[in-house]
């Protein structure tokens, strides 16, 4: 049986940020700021380069956030460049922040949001047991169609009960909330 190529993790740092830009750019489908780019360093703990023959071919950052009282991983970026797909290394990056997460007890579930046209990202998701938690209409502001889902991992399902499925309108939340 044919093994694998193995990826090595590596941090995010200044050294390695226009590296890890490039990958974001490449694989993503909307642009950030400088500033996002700086405030990725803060997240060190849940962000990673995967290299493959010392080269940077993938990144996976998230951080944590609290909802509804509890602790949650959120995966802002996560990419592999596109001559390096359907080779696993996806799959070694998202372990790793998986790994790392779980290294948390009080941490619960990963959840991500997910353009609603990415059937590809979606299978993928799925395949590593993440669901379908809300459907948010209007999410997106450049980019057609606009609508996205939030895609969650529990990381404990036979402990913690499933997660309902929503579904909101951002565009109505964003009226509301201006009035």
């Amino acid at each position: 049986m044919e093994q694998k190529p193995k990826l090595a993790f590596g941090e995010i740092n200044y050294k390695n940020l226009e590296q890890f830009k490039v990958i974001t750019q490449k694989t993503l489908p909307v642009s950030y700021s400088e500033n996002f780019y700086i405030k990725i360093l803060t997240y060190s703990d849940f962000s990673t380069l995967g290299y493959y023959n010392d080269i940077a071919i993938g990144a996976i950052t998230a951080r944590i956030e609290e909802k509804d009282g509890k602790k949650t991983a959120y995966i802002m970026t996560f990419g592999v460049l596109d001559a390096y797909r359907r080779l696993g290394f996806g799959t070694q990056l998202l372990n790793e922040l998986i790994n790392r997460v779980k290294s948390h007890d009080e941490i619960r579930t990963i959840y991500l949001h997910m353009w609603v046209s990415n059937e590809i990202g979606f299978q993928f998701y799925s395949r590593h047991g993440f669901e379908k938690t809300i459907y948010k209409k209007n999410y997106y502001t450049d980019i057609d169609p606009p609508h996205c889902y939030i895609l969650t991992k529990r990381l404990y399902p036979d402990v913690d009960p499933p997660i309902p499925y929503t579904e909101e309108d951002t565009e109505k939340e964003q009226e509301i909330a201006q009035q």
